[in-house]
């Protein structure tokens, strides 16, 4: 029997690049805002379409799931705006997605996850947590939240639980291109959402249990893969 898991953020790029790589060794459960995007995922995928923003929904994601062994924290918000633009509402809502969200969802699912051996979650994660620009304070702040809780699950759960952060540098999807052009990021300075989709399963297989809580770099120079 395959065994199962949820992939947050399964209607973007990177997203529908994961749930097509592990759809063979993996049963998944899918979310995402975007539900005409989740119905074209490969028909074995099961789909529930929400805002992980809403503490029901992720009540709701986390009973519908329950049962996997694994979970990949794909789904993220990135907004680009000037400091002065922002106030506390917008930074809430940046961290209740990117940072609350995956430790609502971890925590309800911990006890499924324990049934693993180990249980594994992979965060997605940024270069912006150790090179931030302009315009991504919030947004590096939150992925570095997020980093912190795949470094704390091990000791929290006894090792029953392990945890990967794959801190991403630019990525060829549309989120990248609404405020980075060619000129800003060629095309073959940014990885594709497939490269990034074959370390979170190389993650997943477990094949770097030995190196959890490590936080790998992943770019075109650089990734599990070369």
């Amino acid at each position: 029997m395959k065994p199962s898991v949820l992939v947050t953020g399964a209607s973007g790029g990177i997203g529908r690049a994961l749930v097509h790589e592990l759809t063979h060794d993996f049963h998944i459960f899918a979310t995402g805002r975007n539900k005409d995007a989740l119905d074209l995922l490969p028909e074995s995928t099961n789909t529930l379409a929400g805002d992980l923003a809403d503490s029901q929904f992720r009540h709701q994601l986390s009973d519908w799931a329950f049962g996997v062994t694994s979970v990949v924290h794909n789904a993220g918000v990135a907004p680009n705006m000037h400091v002065d633009s922002t106030d506390s509402d917008f930074d809430r809502h940046v961290f209740e997605v990117n940072a609350i969200a995956p430790l609502d969802i971890t925590r309800r699912l911990q006890s499924s996850l324990c049934q693993g051996s180990p249980g594994r979650v992979v965060s997605i994660s940024s270069f912006a947590t150790h090179d931030p620009f302009p315009g991504f304070r919030a947004y590096a702040a939150s992925k570095s939240a997020l980093e912190s809780l795949a470094r704390s699950l091990p000791g929290e759960t006894d090792g029953q639980i392990v945890g990967f952060n794959l801190a991403l540098a630019a990525v060829e999807t549309p989120a990248l291109r609404a405020f980075a052009d060619e000129s800003m990021v060629p095309l073959h300075a940014a990885l594709s959402p497939e490269v990034v989709a074959k370390s979170v399963r190389q993650c997943l297989s477990g094949q770097l249990d030995s190196r959890a809580g490590e936080r790998f770099l992943l770019s075109v120079e650089s990734n599990l893969l070369a």
